[in-house]
C-alpha cells in the first residue's frame, strides 16, 4: 500500500462496470471482508415530488420516497471500504481504503428527470457508458438465478448484508430506500417494517454523517463536502492524525484519480461566498452562480463571521436565482475558487463519507463499532431527517415484525 500524503491530491476509485464486473468481483468481497465499515452513496434518475419529500408526518413521507423509488432507477453505486490500524489510544490511525463506484443499468422502464439529467451531467455523469456499460438489474426482489454464484449487484449488497459490517451514509434515508427496492426487495407498506428490516440487515449499525454533523460535531453546515472538508481540518490542525493509504493499481485502465485536497489551502482570495450554498451546499444557479461555491473558502470565512460575530461583519452574499446583476459583498479577503470540478460522483461521495466517519471514531479512540460499551453506538442508528429536531430511529419495534421479503432472504 503506499501513503499518501493528507492533502488527498490522488484519490482512487476503481470503475466498475459490466465488461469488468467479474474480473474485479474479488476485490469487491476482498475489501468488504476486510472492512471495518462501508460507506455508501447512490446516484438516481430523480426524487420526485421534493415537496411531498418533506412531509411533516414521517410515515407519510416514506410513502413518498418509496414512490419515488419505484418509479426512478439507481444509476450507480459508490462503496468505500475502511480498514483501520493502530486506532486506539493516542497513536496514529493508519486506514487502507479502497474505493469503487458501479456503473448500473436498470432493466426496467425509469422516470428520469431533467433537473437531476442536468445536475449529473454538469458534474461529469456519462449517460452514453450507462446505457452501454451499465451492470444489468431488476428491482424489487431478486430475479437472479440463486443457484448460480454469478456476480450481481443484488449479490453484492447480498454479501455485505451478510457481513454485518457498520454502514455509513450521509442525509441516507433517501438512499437506503433506493438500495432495498432496487438491489435488495419489494419495499414494505409501512414503515415501521422497513426500519425492522434495516435493523436486521445492518445488525452492525448505521451511521449518518449528517447526523453526526449536526447532533455530534456541531458544525455550522451539515451537506457532505462541508462536513468533508471541516473533518479534513481538524485531522490537519491535531495529533495523533488520520493517515490513508490506498492498493498500488498495476491495471490503471478501470482507476480513476481525482484531487480532493482542499482547493484554497493558502488563504486566496474572493469577491463573495453565495451565502445559500455556504449554508445548504445547493444554490438554484449551480454552476452559473457568479458567487464562490468553494467551501474551503466557506470555511475560512464562517470561521471568520464567528471571531467577528460581535461587530456583526459578513463575508458572503446571498445569491438570488432570480437576479442575475447582484452584486457579492466584498469581503476583507477575496476568495476566487468554486468547488473542483466533477468532483461529485457515487464513489466519491461514498469516500468523503467514510474519511468524515473516521475522523469521527478517531475523536472517539475506538475501532469498537458495535458493541454496547462502544462510546460511538449512542449515535448508531440514527438517520438525520431535514426539517425536524428528532432523527429517525432504525429499530425493531414491539408492533410491527420483518417483511416477508426479507425473511427469505434470510433463510
Amino acid at each position: 500500500m503506499a501513503a499518501i500524503d493528507l492533502d488527498l491530491s490522488r484519490v482512487p476509485v476503481v470503475d466498475v462496470h459490466k465488461k469488468n464486473f467479474t474480473q474485479i468481483w474479488p476485490s469487491l468481497i476482498g475489501a468488504l471482508d476486510s472492512a471495518l465499515f462501508v460507506a455508501v452513496d447512490v446516484e438516481m434518475s430523480g426524487l420526485g415530488n421534493r415537496k411531498k419529500l418533506m412531509a411533516k408526518d414521517i410515515d407519510d413521507r416514506y410513502a413518498e420516497i418509496s414512490k419515488s423509488a419505484e418509479t426512478r432507477s439507481i444509476l450507480s453505486l459508490g462503496l468505500s471500504c475502511f480498514e483501520t490500524k493502530e486506532a486506539n489510544g493516542d497513536s496514529d490511525t493508519f486506514c487502507n481504503v479502497q474505493t469503487f463506484n458501479l456503473t448500473v443499468l436498470c432493466g426496467e422502464e425509469y422516470v428520469v428527470e431533467p433537473s437531476s439529467l442536468e445536475f449529473l451531467v454538469q458534474h461529469g455523469f456519462d449517460f452514453n457508458k450507462q446505457y452501454s456499460l451499465g451492470i444489468p438489474y431488476f428491482p424489487g426482489n431478486d430475479r437472479n438465478d440463486k443457484t448460480v454464484e454469478s456476480p450481481s449487484i443484488g449479490r453484492l449488497v447480498s454479501e455485505l448484508v451478510r457481513r454485518s459490517k457498520p454502514l455509513v451514509i450521509h442525509n441516507g434515508l433517501v438512499d437506503l430506500v433506493f438500495l432495498y427496492h432496487h438491489f435488495y426487495a419489494k419495499l414494505p407498506s409501512r414503515l415501521s417494517v422497513f426500519l425492522a428490516d434495516l435493523s436486521e440487515m445492518f445488525s452492525g449499525g448505521i451511521y449518518d454523517t449528517k447526523y453526526l454533523a449536526e447532533f455530534a460535531m456541531r458544525h455550522p453546515a451539515s451537506y457532505l463536502e462541508y462536513v468533508f472538508r471541516k473533518q479534513q481540518q481538524l485531522n490537519d490542525s491535531r495529533s495523533p492524525k488520520i493517515h490513508v493509504s490506498f492498493p498500488n493499481y498495476v491495471d490503471l485502465s478501470n482507476v480513476e484519480y481525482r484531487d480532493l485536497s482542499k482547493s484554497n489551502p493558502n488563504g486566496l482570495t474572493v469577491s463573495g461566498i453565495c451565502e445559500r450554498y455556504a449554508n445548504h451546499g445547493w444554490c438554484p444557479k449551480g454552476h452559473r452562480c457568479e458567487l464562490s461555491h468553494d467551501v474551503s473558502a466557506i470555511i475560512q470565512v464562517k470561521q471568520m463571521n464567528s471571531r467577528r460575530k460581535r461587530r456583526k461583519k459578513r463575508t458572503w452574499a446571498e445569491c438570488d436565482g432570480n437576479d442575475e446583476s447582484r452584486e457579492p459583498l466584498q469581503g476583507t479577503e477575496d476568495y476566487t475558487g468554486k468547488t473542483v470540478a466533477n468532483t461529485h460522483r457515487a464513489g466519491y461521495d461514498a469516500f468523503m463519507t467514510g474519511f468524515a466517519m473516521v475522523v469521527f471514531i478517531k475523536t472517539h479512540k475506538t475501532t469498537d463499532l458495535t458493541s454496547s460499551y462502544s462510546p460511538t453506538i449512542q449515535f448508531a442508528n440514527r438517520i438525520c431527517l431535514s426539517g425536524k429536531d428528532q432523527p429517525l430511529l432504525v429499530q425493531k419495534s414491539s408492533f410491527a415484525t420483518t417483511s416477508k421479503q426479507h425473511q427469505a432472504h434470510q433463510a
